[in-house]
């Protein structure tokens, strides 16, 4: 147990949030209800809201668990309360934003989809609660002296990356105020495949050196102007994709949470105070990068690019990201049309981002078809296919049940370690793991698939030499063998 660990009890899990947001959002669509509209087509809400609010109060392990920052369970959890309470409740109070979707998929799909993704939710919660073997603790800082050199090479590594990315520092500056290049081509050549594998190194460098330093003070202190200079570069060198947002987040919820655990812990106030900012920071450079994208850098009138148009609010992001039932209705409604697809994208859409090896997949991958059904032609491809819409479309109901079941237990397993984890950089590295995978619950396959075969090669690595080094300290504590 860790020092902060130890200061106090662990505390139970909450579940008063979780009645008070239900509670609000089951009082909005009462009023709505009255009022006539939306609230009467959707009959299926008051069903999302009741079956999470049942997890809650059924399933403790499921709740949010103020022990553990924003670890991949909590994170998921966070996400179907968006998907089930949050954007339920605008269906009713607002309308459903389509998005890119010509139009939105009939009541009945709609309905049918929040309720797939309600079963998704029972299937997740049986999947995290189903195995309670506990995990050992393994650390992943070494030997101080050790561990600055693996820190150190990783930077270096990280360093070559980012100069075969952007090749001069006027582009760098350039990339850093916002005029950048926008166009995210998959490795063409040796030199931008090289720049996408070695730049995670840099990021996760830093982070060891971090680590390094808040394991070795006196926990519940502020982080130092040091520290934060840290984390500051860590950001900054995630910030180096093309402006992908998730890529900055991610690592960022994972510093948080390691942070909590093993320097000073974070309230659930605090927490949620520090998302909605962030949430509000996320949306305002999304539109900054929607205009800048659309114009090519101001080289196209905005009228002509088509954004004169009404922007999308908050709350019709807040749909899109989430992965809200509309979109999922389109696949229903394919589904109830043309029949499932029998496991035919699931191999294309893992293989999705594989360079050179994952291209003669790329034409029945589950992105490519998705985004044909939705714009009629294969050229384009802008728009991920959730994975529980992927499942439901290869197996129907069976593959949302399986697969949610196995989604629980992978960010089970994730969050176990994050618990177990006996210094900040394991903190931080399962942390950051088990997000993306935690992610899954508005994400897709392919996203995950271009995440590991990416951004996962430094902690792969910095698992292997701290494998090497338990072996080591293994093996020189055996006594001698005695030969006859």
């Amino acid at each position: 147990m860790t020092a902060v660990k130890g200061v106090e009890a662990a505390r139970p899990p909450l579940v008063s949030p979780a009645v008070v947001v239900v509670c609000v959002a089951a009082i909005l669509w009462a009023v709505a209800l009255q009022e006539g509209g939306a609230a009467a087509r959707y009959p299926a809400v008051p069903v999302a809201l009741a079956t999470f609010l049942a997890i809650q109060l059924l399933v403790p392990r499921a709740r949010w668990n103020r022990d553990r920052g924003l670890g991949p369970g909590n994170v998921a959890g966070l996400l179907f309360a968006l998907q089930l309470v949050v954007i339920s409740t605008l269906l009713v109070t607002s309308v459903p934003f389509p998005g890119t979707l010509g139009s939105i998929p009939a009541d009945q799909y709609v309905n049918t989809a929040l309720m797939l993704q309600a079963l998704g939710y029972v299937c997740y919660a049986v999947g995290y609660v189903a195995w309670t073997k506990p995990v050992s603790p393994k650390p992943l800082l070494l030997e101080p002296g050790l561990t600055r050199v693996i820190g150190t090479s990783f930077i270096v590594i990280g360093t070559v990356g980012l100069a075969l990315q952007f090749q001069s520092v006027s582009a760098l500056v350039a990339y850093f105020s916002g005029q950048g290049d926008m166009s995210d081509p998959s490795p063409a050549t040796l030199s931008s495949a090289a720049a996408q594998f070695f730049r995670p190194f840099l990021a996760y460098g830093v982070i060891i050196l971090w680590a390094a330093r808040i394991a070795r003070r006196r926990p519940g202190g502020r982080m130092r102007p040091l520290e934060v200079g840290l984390v500051v570069l860590a950001l900054a060198a995630s910030a180096t994709y093309h402006y992908n947002r998730a890529a900055v987040v991610i690592p960022l919820l994972a510093l948080v949470t390691a942070y909590s655990l093993f320097g000073r812990r974070q309230s659930p106030t605090r927490i949620m105070a520090f998302l909605a900012i962030l949430a509000v920071i996320g949306f305002l450079f999304g539109q900054y990068r929607n205009f800048y994208s659309g114009t090519e850098g101001g080289a196209i009138n905005p009228a002509n690019a088509g954004l004169d148009r009404p922007e999308a609010t908050f709350t019709d992001n807040l749909q899109v990201y989430g992965n809200g039932p509309q979109f999922w209705a389109t696949i229903v409604q394919e589904v109830d049309r043309s029949g499932t697809r029998h496991g035919d994208t699931l191999l294309g859409s893992a293989l999705f981002t594989v360079p050179v090896l994952g291209k003669p997949f790329r034409d029945g991958s589950g992105p490519t078809v998705y985004n044909e059904l939705i714009y009629g032609e294969p050229d384009i491809s802008d728009q991920i296919l959730g994975l529980g819409p992927e499942l439901y479309w290869n197996f129907g109901l069976p593959g949302i049940v399986v697969g949610y079941f196995l989604l629980g237990f992978a960010v089970r397993r994730f969050d176990d370690r994050v618990e177990a984890a006996p210094d900040p950089l394991a903190a931080f590295s399962w942390s950051y793991c088990g997000t993306w995978v935690a992610l899954l619950v508005i994400n897709s396959i392919a996203v995950l698939s271009q995440i590991v075969i990416y951004f996962f090669w430094p902690v792969f690595i910095m698992l292997f030499f701290a494998y090497l080094a338990r072996s080591q300290l293994l093996a020189g504590s055996r006594p001698p063998e005695v030969r006859l």
